[in-house]
């Protein structure tokens, strides 16, 4: 039974934009103002934390800093860009890390609603997905690919993480995509984030900022829309958003929600099915602030956000192993009946409380979070010229039934100083409890009908429960050296234990019923040092580490070499950056290098069809990045961002793959590149207008390390071309756009369908055909 863990010419435009981006920086080297003249930076941006830890007040959108308007008389200004990375406020141009904010008027300007929209923007962000709730994140080439269990890149929701931290629940796949309406911002802090943030943040975090409710006024937001794609179905999407001040200045409740159709592309030429891979997305959140004083607040919030897909599960497109060319005209799959049913639920539920003291302030965070997925992904190809054969039978399909399901709470509680002291300090705790389920069944039914056809049982594993347990100390201290030298130093220790139950049955499997338990003790540490030449100019070098918890194996039959724990895998990253605003802060330059040290990584390795996992080998990750925004005029807003990034095997890998030192990792290109321009202006009788674009590209790509000898796949490199345009009047906005105008078809995964690992077909997820859309929105 093959158990996956789990499962799970263009060079010389990037050495162009390169020179173009580092090109400007000898003439920001200007001297420090006596008293600095941003004065957006001494205002925290709404949702985020002031300088003593409370939660700020709404301040209204980025926007103003992000998409500058036409009609505004007032001095662009792209340095007052606030993020709260660190866990204090702060100008995005002062963190001494590499940090990419992407506003949410940004993501509303260009209709993104999942990650394949808005990840090309982040430099060195790259996507290995699915579909929609189906997306590893990989930052900085951390990735051991489609397979990897566990995920290397972190996710939060304001100050609360989401997601597993274990490798039971699918972990590295099940990453949350959050419908971003309503959101303030997206951040995105690349590198290893092991101290503030602890475990599965080898290659950094993605950090979903809500907007908060405001006392000050009463507001909403409607918004409707529709879409249609190429060869494909139509879609719609509805949004709505109030807020309402319950007592002024005092109490506030903000709730949005939203219904969301994202249209089908993928037919099925087995049952006749046409785009059946269209998915529903339906959520809601809510947020009651109370501000008693101005020293004390307390947030509740509350989200949930469902996903259902007729085949998101196993949408991939039949592909020729060899080519990666579709086997059948178009769009196609071969999959049997009552196969590739999906369904995701996403639960949170948290309390921030702040308590300023004056000399300090106390944060508390608290979370309970669920995660339940429902999955029945076809196997036919795989098992049907094995066992239909072995029972005498034709015509039976085959199908992986797999539920999972997660439950966590976390607490955190910091103590930290003002930012405005020479010693600069924190301290902190944190605990988490995990409690998952994982069963996988193997299920034998007519492959034309779906009817059950009653075989012994083939295959039953019961993975769970299992129980995952993390206490964390963690602490940090900046030393205000000068006014333009700085240095923090940052420790964490944790404590981590796992217990493991198996059960298993059936001919394909055989008997298993154990219970494993494991511990570790993983410290990771951070040296950061900055220098600010001017309050426009900054270096910062970065030395910094991260784990992923280890545990107890999977259980197989005895005698294939599967070790009965795995242990933590360990990364060092070492960076050097630069940030600078100049042109009268209508110009932000940031670039950064790093290399990355990992080692002890976790891998799943085959040995009969059984997948495990195990430590093994070394590999390196080296790299250039590099972000620029530029505003001429008012009204226009310029973009680019470029990556390099060299991620190789230092050492070969352990048995059951074959990976050698110097081969690439998995689904890591070389080159990354997005070019954006938005423009607003204004027309006649008080309308105005905006139109905007962006191009991606995203390099070339091996595919997962072979588990048999033979070749890699190569993934070729794709590109896509967006558009959209709109007009405002008095409270109203309509909006067209058109996403992948070219209809390119860009695979964004491939793996195989049988169980010989270099057999016809693979199956390769393909970015979304051309998609047309329309919106109209209205503010109150």
């Amino acid at each position: 039974m093959k158990l996956c863990y789990l499962q799970h010419s263009r060079r010389s435009i990037c050495m162009a934009i390169a020179v173009a981006l580092l090109g400007p920086l000898g003439v920001a080297a200007q001297p420090s103002a006596t008293n600095g003249t941003d004065t957006a930076a001494e205002v925290p941006a709404s949702g985020g934390a002031t300088e003593s830890g409370m939660a700020a007040p709404a301040a209204g959108p980025d926007r103003a800093a992000q998409l500058p308007a036409a009609s505004s008389t007032a001095p662009v200004n792209l340095g007052s860009i606030m993020v709260t990375a660190n866990k204090r406020s702060e100008r995005l141009q002062d963190v001494p890390m590499a940090v990419a904010a992407l506003s949410g008027d940004q993501l509303d300007r260009q209709s993104a609603f999942s990650f394949a929209d808005y990840a090309t923007q982040v430099p060195g962000l790259n996507v290995i997905s699915t579909g929609a709730g189906q997306t590893q994140l990989v930052l900085r080439g951390v990735t051991s690919g489609y397979g990897q269990a566990n995920a290397s890149v972190g996710t939060y929701i304001d100050d609360t993480p989401y997601g597993s931290s274990t490798v039971y629940s699918a972990g590295s796949l099940l990453t949350p995509d959050i419908d971003p309406d309503d959101l303030q911002r997206i951040e995105v802090l690349r590198g290893p984030q092991g101290t503030l943030y602890g475990s599965n943040t080898l290659g950094g975090l993605v950090k979903f900022v809500s907007t908060p409710p405001d006392s000050t006024q009463f507001s909403g937001r409607v918004e409707a829309g529709a879409s249609s794609v190429a060869d494909g179905g139509s879609g719609y999407d509805t949004h709505v958003t109030v807020n309402l001040p319950l007592v002024r200045d005092k109490l506030a409740l903000r709730v949005n929600a939203y219904d969301r159709k994202d249209p089908g592309y993928v037919d099925n030429v087995f049952t006749g099915q046409k785009d059946l891979d269209g998915d529903k997305v339906h959520g809601a959140r809510a947020q009651l602030l109370w501000t008693p004083t101005r020293q004390f607040s307390i947030k509740l919030s509350a989200l949930a956000q469902n996903l259902s897909s007729g085949s998101l599960a196993n949408a991939g497109i039949d592909v020729d192993p060899v080519t990666l060319e579709p086997i059948y005209a178009g769009l196609q799959q071969s999959r049997a009946a009552s196969t590739g049913k999906f369904d995701l639920r996403y639960r949170l539920y948290s309390a921030d409380v702040n308590d300023d003291f004056g000399w300090a302030a106390l944060i508390s965070t608290s979370s309970y979070s669920t995660l339940a997925k429902g999955a029945n992904t076809d196997y036919t190809t795989a098992y049907a010229p094995i066992l239909n054969p072995a029972f005498g039978l034709t015509g039976v399909g085959y199908s992986l039934l797999n539920p999972i399901t997660l439950g966590k709470f976390t607490q955190e509680l910091r103590l930290q100083s003002p930012q405005d002291q020479t010693l600069e300090w924190r301290v902190g705790a944190f605990y988490t409890r995990e409690h998952s389920n994982n069963v996988q069944d193997l299920l034998s039914f007519d492959a034309s009908t779906g009817a059950p056809v009653a075989l012994p049982t083939l295959g039953h594993i019961s993975v769970g429960p299992a129980i995952f347990k993390e206490w964390a100390g963690f602490g940090d201290l900046t030393w205000h050296v000068t006014s333009q030298l700085s240095l923090l130093v940052g420790v964490r220790y944790s404590s981590d234990k796992t217990s493991y139950t198996q059960i298993g049955n059936g001919i394909l499997v055989g008997p298993t019923d154990f219970t494993i338990r494991q511990s570790d003790s993983p410290t990771t540490y951070l040296l950061n040092p900055s220098f600010k030449f001017s309050d426009d100019l900054m270096v910062y070098a970065r030395i910094a580490s991260g784990f992923r918890p280890g545990g107890p194996n999977v259980g197989v039959p005895p005698g294939l070499g599967a070790p009965v724990t795995f242990g933590p895998d360990k990364l060092v990253s070492y960076e050097l950056g630069l940030k600078s605003t100049m042109l009268d802060k209508r110009m932000t330059v940031d670039v950064d290098a790093f290399y990355i040290d990992w080692s002890q990584i976790q891998l799943t390795s085959y040995a009969d069809g059984f997948g495990f996992l195990g430590n093994g080998g070394k590999a390196t990750s080296r790299g250039l990045e590099a972000n620029w925004q530029y505003a001429p005029v008012h009204g226009l807003l310029l973009s680019a961002n470029a990556s390099w990034t060299d991620a190789e095997l230092a050492a070969d890998t352990p048995p059951g793959l074959y990976g050698y030192k110097g081969d690439r990792l998995p689904f890591v290109p070389k080159w990354n590149v997005n070019l954006g321009a938005d423009y607003d202006f204004p027309l006649a009788g008080g309308w105005s207008g905006f139109a905007g674009g962006s191009y991606r590209f995203i390099g070339a790509r091996k595919a997962d390390f072979a588990v048999v000898p033979g070749p890699r796949s190569t993934v070729p490199s794709y590109d896509e071309v967006d558009l959209r345009a709109g007009v405002n009047y008095a409270s109203w906005t309509f909006k067209a756009y058109v996403k992948n105008v070219t209809n390119g078809r860009g695979i964004t995964s491939v793996r195989p369908e049988t169980t010989d690992p270099l057999g016809s077909p693979f199956a390769a997820t393909y970015v979304m055909p051309r998609t047309v859309g329309v919106s109209a929105t209205v503010n109150f």
